[in-house]
């Protein structure tokens, strides 16, 4: 599963906190507005295997960037959605 967040110019790496566990995840960028610091939290859909998953940012159009996220699922099937809230 890929997730892709648009970040404000001048993101670093170490703006970025991501916390991952078999079902649960947290990603945390201190650049974001007040409020949308985290794009992600909460129950994942499905069990992924968090040793194996991998993020980097990247220069994006005009002065933004993107961090991608890739997650990697420990059953290869369909995702629904990201979270959930049961």
């Amino acid at each position: 599963v890929t997730v892709r967040v648009t970040l404000p110019a001048g993101t670093k790496s170490r703006d970025v906190r991501l916390d991952l566990k078999e079902q649960w995840a947290r990603l945390s960028v201190g650049t974001l507005p007040e409020g949308k610091r985290e794009p992600l939290c909460g129950k994942l859909f499905q069990p992924i295997n968090a040793a194996d998953c991998e993020w980097h940012i990247e220069d994006g159009p005009g002065s933004l960037r993107t961090l991608t996220l890739s997650l990697e699922k420990k059953r290869k099937m369909r995702w629904v959605l990201l979270t959930r809230n049961d």
